[in-house]
């Protein structure tokens, strides 16, 4: 697993626009597209089924209510000011989240691939 520095509202809403508009550089796409569904209890939660939809994904990075907007946690903007060595600091705004990769090792991969074992081709493809 792969986890990056949090991000902010506008960078996830960015890498969410650049990655589902660009079909044909990504590997999740199915078909012309790239998809996304929501999954997980939180998503049940919000009463979020089906796909993602670019509103519901802007509201969450921001705090709010995917579905109603309503704010759910308070948002923090930039702001400078001094730390301890006398030095002028510039705080995040409110952070969105992080992004998280999650990768099998390169021996699996190449077990499936080399080794043609197509039960971890089968497990893989269901990932």
């Amino acid at each position: 697993m792969t986890l990056s520095k949090p991000i902010s509202a506008g960078q996830a809403q960015a890498y969410h626009k650049e990655e589902f508009a660009n079909a044909n550089e990504n590997y999740y796409t199915e078909g012309e597209r790239v998809r996304g569904d929501w999954q997980g209890q939180l998503a049940a939660h919000f009463g979020l089924t089906g796909e993602v939809q670019e509103e519901q994904f802007a509201r969450l990075s921001e705090g709010q209510h995917p579905l109603t907007g309503e704010q759910l946690v308070r948002h923090q903007t930039a702001r400078e000011y001094e730390n301890g060595r006398g030095e002028m600091v510039r705080s995040m705004e409110h952070r969105a989240g992080w992004d998280a990769t999650f990768s099998v090792p390169k021996s699996v991969s190449l077990t499936a691939l080399v080794g043609s074992d197509d039960r971890i081709r089968e497990v893989l493809g269901k990932v």
